[in-house]
């Protein structure tokens, strides 16, 4: 069963008991993966789902990654559904506000599932009372990897579908490289020395461990994605 499309609920037919059937067969779909190697990519995508269809009966806009992950043709054949679809919008709300129960639901059927996910990348936050949880740094590390990958984290404000909107963005820095170390002051040292204007008192660290059950590249995708709720529930709250 291929992936759904974020848009899979806009597309006909818009009927609440069809589109019912149509995520419990990917649930279920996803659900056969979960005993086996990889499954995080498959329940990633379960994760991924939930989330725009938060988004969406939010803002009827899906997540800030997806919709960047998206082309031009894709966000234009998203915004024509939408514009195609206005007379079936209660419909469609009814149908989003469903799939997020099911999801909810799925999600507390299969907790092992979920926290076996949860415990493939351990996120931990080293930062000061002063920060405000507004830029920083994140650092995903691997044991046995020579070194560490490293991203800068910063919010601002960009547009997306004509509509101008704060975006937490995430960079990653390339050069110089950090090698794999445990200690905390020893990262501290690496940015201090060798990324222009870091801040210990303004810029906000958080280390991602990935376990050696998965490879580094999904590894680093989950912790993205934890790091980001992270930072998204802190700022939030400051």
């Amino acid at each position: 069963m291929k992936i759904l499309k974020p848009y899979w609920f806009l597309e006909s037919p818009i009927d609440l008991e069809h589109k019912y059937y149509v995520l419990m067969g990917f649930l279920t779909h996803m659900r056969e993966s979960f005993d086996k190697p990889g499954f995080e990519r498959n329940f990633k995508e379960i994760l991924t789902l939930r989330r725009d269809l938060f988004s969406f009966d939010k803002d009827t806009e899906f997540s800030q990654k997806t919709m960047g992950n998206m082309t031009d043709q894709e966000k234009d054949f998203f915004y024509n559904l939408l514009d195609e679809n206005l007379d079936e919008i209660d419909e469609i709300q009814k149908i989003v506000k469903n799939s997020i129960v099911v999801i909810e639901n799925f999600l507390e059927e299969n907790k092992d599932a979920r926290e076996k996910y949860n415990s493939l990348v351990d996120v931990e936050s080293y930062c000061t009372k002063s920060n405000l949880w507004d830029q920083g740094f994140l650092i995903v590390r691997k044991r046995g990897e020579d070194y560490m990958k490293i991203f800068n984290w910063f919010f601002s404000v960009i547009t997306i579908g004509q509509k101008e909107s704060v975006a937490l963005l995430m960079t990653e820095v390339l050069d110089p490289r950090c090698e794999t170390t445990n200690e905390i002051l020893g990262i501290r040292r690496f940015l201090k020395k060798n990324i222009k204007d870091f801040s210990e008192s303004f810029d906000c660290v958080i280390v991602a461990d990935v376990s050696n059950e998965i490879d580094l590249e999904i590894g680093t995708e989950i912790g993205k994605e934890k790091s980001i709720d992270m930072i998204l529930t802190n700022f939030k709250s400051t």
